[in-house]
């Protein structure tokens, strides 16, 4: 039993002193470049389409970050299972802010002017993750890592 407590222990000190490392460094310039995302989970759909009344989604694309909290573009190709079905491609541009404990919070436009939102937290200088907030949205979690951009002093892609 002191075994799983001292482990428990020693993981959460080596978390919270990992975050707190890596937050006095955070701030919009840390999201800089083009960034490869990808998702997936499930949407509501109607009985005709699934008995559950879930069917699953999968979404991926680019996002290009400026270093200055605007999404100067963005891509997306999301494809479902619904009654429509088949896939959907479109392409948006947004705002951002990172704070500097490394959360923060983003705004995306598509072109046909829907806007969502998202938290996100920074992991590292090359990834983030962000969730949806929008209410009445499902949990999408995402994934975004840096394929291109300037590289800071000491980071690696």
């Amino acid at each position: 039993m002191i075994g799983k407590r001292f482990f428990a222990a020693l993981t959460l000190l080596f978390l919270a002193a990992a975050a707190n490392l890596h937050a006095a460094r955070c701030s919009n310039a840390s999201l800089k470049g083009t960034y490869a995302y990808s998702s997936q989970g499930f949407t509501e759909v109607t009985s005709d389409v699934s008995p559950a009344g879930f069917a699953p989604w999968a979404q991926t694309g680019l996002v290009v970050y400026d270093g200055e909290g605007n999404i100067t573009s963005g891509t997306f190709t999301f494809a479902t299972i619904t009654a429509a079905g088949g896939v959907d491609r479109g392409t948006f541009t947004g705002t951002y802010t990172v704070k500097s404990d490394c959360t923060g919070t983003v705004q995306s436009e598509l072109e046909d002017g829907t806007t969502f939102h998202f938290d996100l937290v920074v992991l590292g200088p090359a990834r983030h993750t962000i969730i949806n907030t929008d209410p009445g949205a499902f949990i999408n979690v995402y994934s975004v890592q840096r394929i291109a951009g300037e590289v800071g002093e000491g980071e690696t892609k």
